[in-house]
Parts: C-alpha cells; sequence; structure tokens
C-alpha cells in the first residue's frame, strides 16, 4: 500500500499550510487536499472508526484487568475519557498501551462526563495523586480525549499537575468550544453544567485558553482533519510546533485508529525508551 504522504510529496496531492499566524514558516500544520478515491476510502474509515468507537462505549464503566503490569519500567498511563463517553470508550487505546508494555489506569468520571469539568479536574487530580503515592513513582503520563482533554488541561494549568505528570498527550480537545455544544444545552443542559463550559467564548475556556501551560511538562496536541466534534482549533499557546499534529480521520479515529496511536507512542513511549538506554 502506497504511503498517502509519499502521494502527497509526488504533487499528486495540494498541500497548503495551516494559515495560522503563529506558525508563520515553521508551519507543521500540514492539510492534504485528497483525490476523489482517497476522500471515499477516508470517509469510509471514519464511518469504521465511529462504529468501534459506539461498541466501545456500549461496554460502559466496568472493565476488567484494567490494570496490567507488563513492563518492569514502566510509567503508569492514565487515560481521561470524554463527554458521554465511559471507560469502555478508552479501552481500544488501553490495549494498545498495555501492548507495548505500559501500565494503564482509565476512570470513571460521573455519568457520562456531565458533570462540572473543574469538579472532574479536581477528582482527577486526586486520583492520580493516588497512583503515585500508592506505586512510589515519581509521576504518570496523561492522554486526555475530546472532553477529558479539556480536564486534563485544567488539571495542569490550575491544579499544579506538572507535580504529578511526566508528558500529557491532548486528542481532539475543543480547547476554543464547539456549537454541537449548543444541542447537549437544549437536551440535557438543565443536568449537565459541562456543556455549557464548551459552548464557544465560555468563562470556562476563555479562563483555559488565556492560562500559561507548565513549561516543565512536554504537550503534545493532536487532532482529526475531519473530526465534526471538535474541530481542529489550532495550535495551542505554549505547544511546540512539532507537537502539534493533524491527520487524516474522524473523531473516533483519534482513539482508534493506528496512525494517530503511532504519534501517541513515539511520544510518550518511544522517547522514555531512549532516555532508559
Amino acid at each position: 500500500m502506497r504511503n498517502p504522504f509519499a502521494v502527497a510529496r509526488a504533487s499528486i496531492w495540494r498541500a497548503t499550510t495551516c494559515g495560522i499566524p503563529a506558525c508563520k514558516d515553521a508551519c507543521y500544520c500540514v492539510r492534504v487536499s485528497s483525490p476523489p478515491r482517497s476522500r471515499v476510502k477516508r470517509a469510509y474509515r471514519t464511518v469504521e472508526h465511529s462504529l468501534g468507537y459506539v461498541r466501545a462505549l456500549l461496554k460502559g464503566n466496568r472493565i476488567p484487568g484494567d490494570v496490567s503490569w507488563v513492563s518492569a519500567d514502566a510509567r503508569p498511563i492514565v487515560l481521561v475519557h470524554g463527554f458521554l463517553g465511559t471507560r469502555g470508550t478508552m479501552q481500544p487505546l488501553a490495549q494498545k498501551l498495555r501492548a507495548d508494555g505500559r501500565a494503564v489506569f482509565t476512570y470513571h468520571h460521573g455519568t457520562f462526563q456531565l458533570a462540572s469539568l473543574r469538579r472532574t479536574a479536581e477528582g482527577l487530580q486526586a486520583q492520580i495523586q493516588a497512583i503515585v503515592d500508592e506505586l512510589d513513582v515519581d509521576s504518570v503520563d496523561l492522554i486526555g480525549f475530546s472532553m477529558g482533554g479539556l480536564v486534563s488541561l485544567y488539571l495542569l494549568k490550575f491544579l499544579g499537575g506538572e507535580r504529578w505528570v511526566r508528558r500529557a498527550v491532548i486528542l481532539g480537545a475543543p480547547v476554543r468550544g464547539t456549537w454541537l455544544a449548543l444541542a447537549g444545552v437544549a437536551a440535557i443542559g438543565l443536568i449537565s453544567s459541562s456543556v455549557w463550559q464548551v459552548i464557544p467564548h465560555s468563562r470556562f475556556l476563555n479562563q483555559l485558553l488565556a492560562a500559561p501551560l507548565p513549561k516543565q511538562v512536554p504537550i503534545r496536541q493532536i487532532h482529526a482533519t475531519e473530526d465534526a466534534f471538535c474541530p481542529d482549533p489550532g495550535r495551542l499557546t505554549g505547544v511546540d510546533p512539532e507537537n502539534y499534529i493533524v491527520l487524516p480521520g474522524g473523531h473516533s479515529s483519534l482513539v482508534l485508529s493506528q496512525p494517530f496511536y503511532a504519534r501517541i507512542r513515539e511520544f510518550l513511549i518511544e522517547q522514555q525508551d531512549a532516555k532508559n538506554v
């Protein structure tokens, strides 16, 4: 199978930069306009990933064998699911990480992540601190998916998360909000405070964007080109250009697709392994 990026380099596809002023000439955010056959194939894979995500969602929060130490020097990895998600939605990603010899923790953050994101972040802080204390490790790696990415950023920016987090990956987080949240407000706004917090220009998001990232925690920000739920918001201030990555796929692809996992793996696992050599 031909590498699509090799095809792009052969000028069969048209590449343009992202247009974000902050990126300028050092832009790593390459967009590719693919031929019709490739777009159909990508659309098929996006639907396939969505179905896989729904199957994982239906597993709920009772996941057996959630923690498994495979490698003696494995740094624990904590996964944070998104809105209307369950621990089951993170299992495809967790299984890949465990296959690479990493200890993985996933948690149930309230009923479908309906609670305030601030309160959820406080709960995540307590859970990570307990892992660090009980396992006698200095830190964990953190992966936040979708709304879980906002929770992870809040932990790092406001709750001193740099004391327990070595590296963080933010997958498809709506850091500038999503107008689809209005549908959530109409449906469950009376019982969920989190849907109000992800409306564009909400007070929560304005505060989150304004606060600086801790310099001692490297962060990789990953988005999908066809993400209709959480469109790519552009590179966050404090994220290095080489760690801002946009790949073909939809929202579910972020936790199911191998190309996305490869970029997670190189950031959390390969670089740690290289350091241990």
